[in-house]
């Protein structure tokens, strides 16, 4: 599960830890209403956020959330992401 922090709403996606790439199985409206893509949209992601890493987006943090993901440990991290629309959005995860 990934949750980000900084908004009233809680904002989360569930994910198929069992599947290459943890594909995301659902996303509340939270989520949803904080990235901008519907939710059909994240149906079969990954649940890593890469489809919402941009330019700035930091390498080491994106590999610390797939460290994470891959060896079944929490990890507190602050990652630069890219709504739908491009417009940059801090999280936490």
């Amino acid at each position: 599960m990934l949750r980000c922090k900084y908004h009233l709403d809680n904002a989360f996606v569930l994910s198929n830890a069992q599947i290459v790439d943890y594909p995301i199985v659902y996303s509340n409206d939270g989520f949803t209403k904080l990235s901008g893509y519907l939710r059909t949209d994240l149906m079969m992601k990954s649940s890593t956020c890469n489809f919402m890493c941009g330019e700035l987006t930091n390498i080491e943090t994106q590999t610390k959330i797939r460290d994470a993901l891959e060896n079944c440990h929490i990890e507190q991290v602050e990652v630069l992401l890219y709504k739908k629309n491009s417009k940059k959005e801090k999280n936490l995860h």
